[in-house]
């Protein structure tokens, strides 16, 4: 008797089941897979989310400093201040790094620009 379920019977069933094998197979042995390089994005990301953090923990000390001392707005305004400039710091030294451990190759041919054009 027939299985309901499998109206086609098992040998379509098996079918099936080699031409998926067959396709996974296929596809291990294509090569490594083709994983995205998210390394920018992900520097990207760290980057805005530590200027982001300086100055909001800058913020928050001249506010802290604002009321203890009373003297408003001045603690806040000093604070954020510094935390741009402790933000901005970050920025230059992690660019830094960056450029340290991965030098611009000076043969590497560039965008075009305007100039390179021939008149």
């Amino acid at each position: 008797m027939a299985d309901p379920r499998h109206p086609h019977g098992s040998d379509a069933l098996d079918d099936l089941a080699k031409r998926v094998a067959a396709i996974h197979q296929e596809r291990e042995n294509a090569g490594p897979k083709a994983s995205i390089d998210r390394s920018g994005m992900s520097l990207g990301l760290r980057l805005a989310s530590e200027f982001a953090s300086a100055i909001l923990v800058g913020g928050l000390l001249g506010y802290g400093v604002d009321v203890v001392l009373t003297m408003q707005p001045w603690g806040l305004l000093v604070g954020l201040a510094l935390g741009f400039v402790t933000g901005t710091v970050n920025l230059i030294r992690a660019s830094r790094q960056m450029t340290q451990a991965h030098p611009v190759d000076p043969q590497a041919s560039g965008l075009k620009d305007n100039l390179d054009e021939d008149a």
